[in-house]
């Protein structure tokens, strides 16, 4: 049995215990919170150790999910897996891409698992889109909610648009070349809306949409390719392919329409099994700390690239209009 622990009893917290404890092959052997009556309510209900501080960890587990505000995800991280402990910690792994490669070098380092937890790598939905991409073209997202107050700690990017930027660097594949994105703080003094354009090297080209500020939720990526397009809703758990048999001689007879099955399945159950997976057969996490870095860096490169904008109307300067010429004047999240 692998012995886990699960380091942060708050919201995201539960859930991860919740499925840990349910896997047949890990013994969940403890429960971490810097407030530690919160982590004996936990722990209660799985009949486990309540500790206070992670370090009293060591020896005693062999891998631990760190589901701690992503202001401690280094700190955490970085002293499990110097102790030789797997980790798979939630996104995104850290603020910054230089400490993010640093726990991927001292993961390498030191042979252990390090996974980052971009859930919707482990969606049925995306899990059946994925091998039916070739080379994408032109990719667009929209992940836009209603306000709540959970997570405005971070601004959108972080919250919400990682998630995206994740799955497009998966489909994609190859290095990106540009990054440029508008946005705004709405009701949290932090960036709430988001429209970002992603560049890669190959030619194709993303345009990410991010709102935590909408009248509704909607959660879709659109893929182009040569002959064909997907549309992917996770809302919905539905994927449906547009293709043409012969290009430049389409009607709107000859495009087929094909509904993609999609199982119904526990993402998060998804991810806590390719971890344990990862461990046991000593291979590479789908998404390792790399993988995480590069998906803190374009989201870096997205903020700064709004805290310019931003910064006119700060110093009352009226926007030039070529700023907005890639990006929708109108969103659906507004």
């Amino acid at each position: 049995m692998l012995r886990v622990a699960v380091v942060g009893a708050g919201y995201f917290g539960k859930f991860h215990a919740q499925r840990f404890a349910a896997h047949p092959g890990v013994q969940l052997v403890a429960i971490v919170d810097t407030d530690l009556a919160k982590a004996s309510a936990l722990a209660q209900t799985y009949e486990c150790a309540a500790l206070s501080d992670h370090r009293q960890l060591i020896g005693l587990i062999d891998a631990a999910a760190v589901v701690v505000p992503t202001a401690a995800h280094f700190d955490v991280t970085h002293d499990l897996l110097c102790a030789g402990i797997h980790v798979l910690v939630e996104k995104p792994i850290t603020f910054d891409a230089y400490s993010a490669d640093m726990l991927a070098d001292k993961a390498q380092a030191r042979g252990v698992v390090l996974q980052v937890g971009h859930i919707e790598r482990y969606s049925a939905p995306f899990r059946a889109l994925a091998p039916l991409v070739e080379r994408p073209r032109y990719i667009e997202s929209y992940r836009i909610s209603p306000w709540r107050e959970r997570g405005v700690d971070i601004d959108v990017i972080f919250d919400l648009m990682i998630h995206d930027i994740d799955l497009i660097l998966g489909l994609v594949r190859c290095p990106v070349v540009d990054v440029a994105a508008v946005g705004a703080p709405v009701f949290s003094g932090k960036i709430d809306i988001a429209n970002a354009r992603i560049s890669f090297e190959s030619g194709c080209v993303a345009t990410v949409t991010a709102s935590r500020v909408s009248h509704k939720t909607e959660r879709s990526l659109r893929i182009f390719e040569e002959k064909s397009y997907f549309v992917c809703d996770f809302s919905t758990r539905k994927i449906f392919q547009y293709a043409v048999e012969n290009l430049g001689q389409a009607d709107v007879s000859s495009i087929a329409r094909n509904e993609i099955e999609v199982s119904q399945d526990d993402s998060l159950a998804n991810e806590v099994a390719a971890f344990v997976d990862c461990i046991v057969e000593h291979r590479m996490p789908e998404v390792d700390g790399w993988h995480g870095a590069e998906a803190v860096r374009i989201a870096n490169r997205m903020h700064e690239s709004i805290t310019r904008h931003l910064s006119m109307f700060n110093e009352g300067d009226a926007i030039p209009l070529d700023i907005f010429r890639n990006f929708r004047t109108s969103s659906p999240s507004v």
